[in-house]
């Protein structure tokens, strides 16, 4: 099993000359989509797949980079922002900064978005210095072509032609830290220089992805941006229980070494975040109301079982649990709560917080208690009655399971 890839480094160094004069006193990243910095959208798509780091790598005017981002701390990431004395390309910065890279790492263009499940990626790269997503069709013609042979190799490159159906570069790329052997000194290109020669070495490999894509480079772009990149944020949610449906309801599971996955859980997260869903537990956790185990341990299972996820190129974009219950032996716990199911409290903070397509979201469970807690909420609700969870999930993906039906009640 590999380890997790813990580091999203940004490269937001460019001019953008292209822009004119949009860019004079603003860096590229930094330009308004919808009322907000486009690096504000792109840095929120990065950090809910629960990276620890994300690195800015910073150029042209950074200091508005540097003052707006600095030390923040977004979903569990921490910020930092490093500023090149110098233009160094899109390699250079790697090889000057490269005491603040791990050893695997996500690096992304600043200025393109490109949402697909970030965690699925590292799952491609076999022993490559590096891996790019790919977009498997270019929106025009403004973008050079990706070869790739069938077993997922990058043969070589092909400059931007009228009619080019793609694979196009998207952008995104799981690197390997091998990879500063092959940048030399000076301002340096990582995709005129480094991966053309990377792949003359059969050193590089691509992974083919159907997501949405926009590059703010150009001004026609980044009109398009302003309405695209807030439909592209909103996305329908499967809010999950987590006992009976991600593992085995053994009576208050608390202790990682104990846990049971359900069949196919890891497969079905993953197949909802490769079918561009937002992914939600909710769960009640009357155990430590009763005194079973403290609410820390609430925690210490979610990150282990996020780990566990992104070993399967998988994730949860947030947990929600309840702690509470009338009946418990804790009084700070042991009250009614709006959050505690067959309540909403739990999927309507998350709809609060997150741009859900309500209208196409649902809620997978295993008890009549979930299911009220959806039909309160205004989603569907599906009940699970067992087996294996990625049959069901699949079920719901390809319409063999309608995604819309009556609500319970």
């Amino acid at each position: 099993m590999r380890s997790r890839v813990q580091q999203a480094v940004i490269l937001v160094g460019g001019r953008g000359t292209r822009l004119g004069p949009i860019t004079d006193d603003t860096p590229k990243p930094m330009v308004q989509v919808d009322g907000r910095p486009f690096l504000d959208w792109q840095i929120e798509e990065v950090a809910r797949f629960g990276f620890e780091r994300i690195t800015l790598l910073a150029g042209y005017k950074s200091e508005q980079i540097r003052e707006r981002y600095e030390g923040k701390t977004i979903g569990s990431a921490s910020v930092e922002v490093l500023c090149e004395p110098e233009p160094l390309g899109t390699a250079g910065g790697l090889r000057l900064f490269q005491c603040h890279l791990d050893s695997r790492f996500l690096l992304l263009n600043g200025d393109t978005l490109f949402p697909i499940n970030l965690m699925d990626l590292p799952l491609h790269t076999g022993d490559a210095l590096a891996t790019l997503a790919l977009r498997r069709t270019a929106p025009g013609d403004r973008y050079g072509k990706v070869e790739i042979d069938g077993a997922g190799q990058v043969t070589g490159f092909a400059a931007r032609a009228p009619g080019n159906p793609g694979p196009i570069n998207g952008g995104i790329y799981c690197l390997d830290k091998g990879i500063l052997d092959h940048i030399g000194d000076g301002p340096v290109s990582l995709e005129g220089e480094v991966f053309v020669q990377l792949a003359a070495e059969r050193r590089i490999r691509g992974a083919l992805y159907d997501a949405p894509f926009i590059d703010i480079g150009v001004p026609e772009d980044l009109s398009r941006a302003q309405h695209e990149i807030p439909a592209m944020a909103r996305r329908p949610a499967v809010f999950l229980d987590r006992d009976g449906v991600l593992i085995e309801d053994t009576g208050y599971p608390h202790d990682p070494a104990h846990v049971r996955w359900i069949p196919g859980s890891s497969q079905a997260v993953k197949a909802l975040n490769d079918a561009g869903f937002y992914v939600f537990v909710v769960t009640n956790q009357a155990g430590v109301a009763r005194g079973y185990y403290p609410e820390a341990q609430v925690g210490v299972l979610h990150r282990w079982m996020q780990d566990q996820l992104a070993s399967s190129g998988a994730h949860v974009d947030a947990f929600e649990y309840c702690p509470h219950h009338p009946d418990g032996v804790i009084p700070e716990y042991s009250v009614h709560c709006h959050r505690r199911k067959p309540s909403p409290g739990m999927i309507n903070d998350l709809i609060g917080k997150w741009r859900v397509d309500v209208e196409n979201s649902l809620m997978i469970g295993d008890r009549d208690s979930d299911m009220e807690a959806a039909h309160a909420a205004g989603i569907s609700g599906k009940l699970f009655t067992g087996g294996d969870l990625s049959v069901f999930v699949s079920g719901i993906i390809h319409g063999t399971l309608p995604r819309r039906d009556a609500h319970a009640g």
